[in-house]
C-alpha cells in the first residue's frame, strides 16, 4: 500500500523511499506512524515545509563552514618527503585495471612476472618491500597513472599487526562494527593510521562504515552481495578535492570522477569532513 503522508521524515527531513512501506527512517531511525487520512496529509505537508526550511538553513551553514578541501598541495608535500628515509614499502589496496598495472611493474621491478602477478591478484598486499626512497616518486607515478590506491610506509613496520593494534579503542566499537572490520584482511590497514570511523553511511544504496586514515578514505559495506566489492578505498594521492553537497561527502579524483558517500547524520558528515581537512592541513 502507498502512503502519501510521509514523503520526508518528520524528524530529520530526509527523503523517504516511496517504493516500499517504511516503518522507520533509514537516516535517523525515527518511527513513522502512518495514518492514511486528509488531516494527517495536511499536517505532514506543513511539516515538510518546516523541515525543508530547517534542512536548507543547516546545509547553508555547513557549506559556509566547509567549502572544499583541495588535496593537491598535500600530495606535493608528501612526495617531497620521500628522500627523508632510507627505504620505503608500498602496500597495494586497490587498482582499477590489474593487468595493466602488472605490465607496467614488470618493466621496472627486478622480481619475476609470476611474483608481481601474485602480489596484484592478492590485494591487499605488500607490492614493494623496502625500496630506496629516491625510487618512490617514480613508482608512485605508476600507481597514480593506473588509479591504484596505496599506502607508502617509511622504514620498518609491523607486517602482521593485530586488529586491536591498528584500531585504537577497538573494544569500544559496536559488536557489528567489530565483526565487519575483523572480516577484512589485516593487510588492508597496513601503513595507515586510523583517524576516524563513521558507521551507518551509504554508498550506492549499500549501508556501511567509512574509515578515514592518514593516507586513504575507505567505505566498508555491512553486507556483501554478488556485485558488491568487499571494500572501496581511495588514496589521497588520487584525489583532487573533497566537498560536502547535501548530505553527501563527495570524493573528486583528478579525472573529475566523483564518488558519493551519503551520511545519515549531518553532524557525523561535518566531523568526517573536518577529519580529512585536518589530515590535509597538517601536511602543508
Amino acid at each position: 500500500m502507498f502512503y502519501p503522508s510521509f514523503k520526508y521524515c518528520p524528524f530529520c527531513g530526509e527523503h523517504i523511499p516511496q517504493q516500499n512501506i517504511v516503518k522507520f527512517c533509514s537516516f535517523c531511525g525515527g518511527k513513522l506512524l502512518f495514518i492514511d487520512n486528509k488531516s494527517q496529509k495536511i499536517q505532514s505537508d506543513e511539516n515538510i515545509i518546516f523541515q525543508d526550511k530547517l534542512r536548507l538553513e543547516h546545509m547553508i551553514k555547513i557549506h559556509d563552514e566547509h567549502p572544499e578541501i583541495n588535496i593537491d598541495g598535500y600530495n606535493k608535500v608528501n612526495l617531497d618527503k620521500f628522500i627523508q628515509s632510507e627505504y620505503y614499502s608500498i602496500i597495494l589496496k586497490d587498482v582499477s585495471n590489474k593487468q595493466r598495472l602488472i605490465q607496467k611493474l614488470e618493466k621496472v621491478l627486478l622480481r619475476g612476472s609470476f611474483a608481481i602477478q601474485l602480489a596484484v591478484d592478492n590485494i591487499p598486499s605488500i607490492i614493494i618491500y623496502k625500496t630506496k626512497g629516491y625510487d618512490i616518486p617514480f613508482l608512485n607515478k605508476i600507481f597514480i597513472e593506473e588509479h591504484a590506491s596505496v599506502s607508502i610506509v617509511p622504514g620498518d613496520f609491523n607486517t602482521k599487526p593485530d586488529v586491536e593494534e591498528v584500531f585504537n579503542g577497538f573494544d569500544r566499537f559496536s559488536i557489528k562494527t567489530q565483526k565487519i572490520i575483523k572480516s577484512l584482511p589485516i593487510n588492508l590497514w597496513l601503513g595507515d593510521i586510523i583517524c576516524g570511523i563513521f558507521p551507518n553511511n551509504y554508498k550506492e544504496n549499500n549501508e556501511g562504515i567509512v574509515v578515514i586514515t592518514d593516507k586513504n578514505i575507505y567505505f566498508i559495506p555491512n553486507e556483501i552481495y554478488i556485485n558488491t566489492n568487499r571494500w572501496f578505498v581511495r588514496s589521497y594521492s588520487l584525489l583532487s578535492k573533497v566537498i560536502i553537497q547535501d548530505n553527501c561527502l563527495l570524493l573528486i579524483d583528478k579525472g573529475m570522477n566523483v564518488t558519493s558517500i551519503a551520511f545519515a547524520d549531518q553532524q557525523k558528515l561535518a566531523d568526517a569532513y573536518q577529519c580529512i581537512n585536518h589530515i590535509v592541513q597538517r601536511c602543508k
